[in-house]
């Protein structure tokens, strides 16, 4: 089974926490930087929670899409309308101009 992919807009790391958008909503992952990779970063997600107490979320890779990538991985599962791009750069204006003026709240 693949792992859930999520777009990622805006992301923000920070010394415990790394928050970002979706096309949906704000999130907030509390954790740890586990190392930087050449596109991206892994992710330790561990997260206090009320029922549960501490739980290990395990890690979660922030990657970097090229544009054929995203056409390959994403834009076959999108629902509605989403303009063709010609380029990576396209693309990340696109999603930054559409979903990444929300501010930092998550």
């Amino acid at each position: 089974m693949k792992p859930p992919l999520m777009l990622a807009i805006g992301v923000e790391v920070h010394d415990n926490w790394v928050g970002f958008h979706s096309t949906n909503r704000g999130h907030q992952f509390f954790g740890k930087l586990v190392k930087e990779t050449k596109n991206g970063f892994i992710w330790h997600r561990v997260e206090d929670t009320f029922e549960e107490g501490h739980k290990d979320f395990g890690l979660i890779e922030f990657k970097a899409l090229t544009i054929e990538e995203y056409n390959k991985k994403v834009r076959p599962y999108l629902v509605g309308p989403v303009p063709e791009s010609n380029s990576t750069e396209e693309l990340y204006e696109f999603y930054q101009r559409e979903f990444g003026r929300r501010g930092y709240h998550y």
